[in-house]
C-alpha cells in the first residue's frame, strides 16, 4: 500500500519540541556559542534535574571533542597552551558561555587527551626521522550523533550517526583516501594532484573537488552516492567487469550489494542531504527502512511484530527534530498500528 505523510503539515501546536528536543537545540546553540544568558541557564537547570541529560551531554561533548582532532593538528602549539590554561584556571580569550565549571572540564579533558596523544605520536616520529610508519585517525559517531570535521587539506566531512571514519598521517601529503562506513556528506577542497577518494566496502569515489553524500552502512541493502556539484568517478571494488560510473550533477548512484551492479538516475539530491538539518525524504520506502533511519537518529531499536506492518511503503517527509514517538504517530496516518515502549526498545504491532 502507498501513503504519504508530511509532519511539516501537521498542526502548529504539534510542532513545539519536547524535552529531549528542547535540549537538543540548547546544546546546538551552546557549542555555536549563541546561547543566551536565560538559555544558558535553562540548560543548567535541564542538567541538574535529569541525570539522562547529563550523560547525553557528556556524550554530545565527547564527540565534539573527536571531531575536532584534525583542526588541532594544524595548530598543536596554540591548542596545547590554550588548553592547558583553561584547565588550570576555567578562563580564556574566548567570549564562550562558562555554563558550569565541571562542564567544561569534562570538554577540555577530552580534547587535552586527544590533542596530546596526537602531538605525542608526532614529536615521536619527528625524532626517530621516519616515514615509514602510519598513524590512522579514526572519528566514531555514536547512535543518536552527528560530528562535522574539517580534513587537514581544509576538506570537510558532515558524519551521521553510526558513521566511522578514518584516514592516515600520510592524508593531504602523499593522497587524501579516507575510509568510511555509514553516511557522509564531503564539500573538497580542490586539488588537482590528489584526487580525494572515499573507500568504502563496496565502492570507491573519486573526486578533485565537489561536494556529494555517501550512504553506506553495513546492514543496508544498498549503496548511494548523490552528486550535488562537480563529477565523480564511482567505482565498484569487487567487480571483474571492472564497472565505473560517472556521475553529473543532480544524479543519484545506486549500488545494489547482492547483484553487485549499479546504476544512475536523476533526482532531486539536494533531499538525500538534508539529514544535516534534521529532515528526512523517502519516496516509496518501506516502514522497516524508515525504521532504521530513527533507530540510527534516536538510538533505539524498533522491532515488528509481522512483515505485513514492516512491509507497508510511505512517500514523505519528516522533521528528525521532533521525537520518535512523534514521528511514529505522523507515520501511522491510517492508525493501523499500536506501539510499545520499554526504555530504548520499540515494538510495532497490529492493531
Amino acid at each position: 500500500m502507498y501513503y504519504y505523510t508530511d509532519s511539516t503539515n501537521m498542526p502548529s501546536h504539534k510542532l513545539m519540541p519536547d524535552k529531549p528536543q528542547n535540549f537538543e537545540h540548547l546544546m546546538m546553540q551552546y557549542l555555536s556559542e549563541t546561547i543566551s544568558d536565560k538559555e544558558e541557564q535553562l540548560l543548567i537547570e535541564m542538567l541538574q534535574s535529569d541525570p539522562s541529560l547529563k550523560d547525553r551531554f557528556n556524550e554530545i561533548v565527547k564527540t565534539r571533542a573527536i571531531s575536532m582532532i584534525p583542526a588541532l593538528e594544524e595548530k598543536k602549539p596554540y591548542n596545547y597552551n590554550y588548553i592547558r590554561e583553561l584547565l588550570v584556571t576555567g578562563n580564556s580569550s574566548s567570549s564562550r558561555p562558562t555554563l558550569v565549571q565541571y562542564f567544561i572540564r569534562i570538554a577540555a579533558v577530552l580534547i587535552f587527551l586527544l590533542t596530546t596523544s596526537v602531538s605525542g605520536y608526532y614529536f615521536y616520529n619527528e625524532v626517530l626521522n621516519s616515514s615509514s610508519q602510519l598513524m590512522t585517525y579514526t572519528t566514531v559517531v555514536p547512535l543518536g550523533s552527528q560530528a562535522k570535521i574539517v580534513l587537514p587539506d581544509g576538506t570537510i566531512a558532515w558524519l551521521n550517526a553510526g558513521t566511522t571514519l578514518k584516514y592516515t598521517n600520510k592524508y593531504g601529503k602523499k593522497n587524501r583516501e579516507v575510509e568510511m562506513t555509514g553516511e557522509g556528506y564531503f564539500d573538497v577542497k580542490k586539488d588537482a594532484d590528489k584526487p580525494f577518494l572515499v573507500q568504502t566496502n563496496d565502492l570507491e569515489i573519486k573526486v578533485l573537488g565537489t561536494i556529494f553524500n555517501v550512504r553506506s552502512y553495513t546492514s543496508d541493502p544498498t549503496v548511494e552516492v548523490s552528486l550535488i556539484e562537480g563529477k565523480v568517478d564511482v567505482s565498484a571494488v569487487d567487480n571483474e567487469t571492472d564497472m565505473k560510473i560517472t556521475l553529473l550533477p543532480n544524479q543519484q548512484l545506486h549500488f545494489i550489494k547482492e547483484s553487485n551492479t549499479m546504476y544512475a538516475n536523476y533526482a532531486d539530491v539536494s533531499k538525500s542531504a538534508q539529514w544535516q538539518i534534521g529532515k528526512l525524504h523517502f519516496v516509496d520506502a518501506t516502514l522497516e527502512e524508515i525504521a532504521k533511519n530513527l533507530e540510527r537518529k534516536f538510538d533505539v531499536q524498533i522491532y515488528f511484530e509481522s512483515n505485513d506492518i514492516k512491509d507497508e511503503y510511505y512517500s514523505g517527509s519528516l522533521d528528525m527534530n521532533l521525537s520518535v514517538r512523534t514521528l511514529l504517530e505522523y507515520i501511522d496516518v491510517d492508525k493501523k498500528f499500536m506501539r510499545v515502549y520499554n526504555g530504548k526498545m520499540i515494538t510495532i504491532k497490529n492493531k
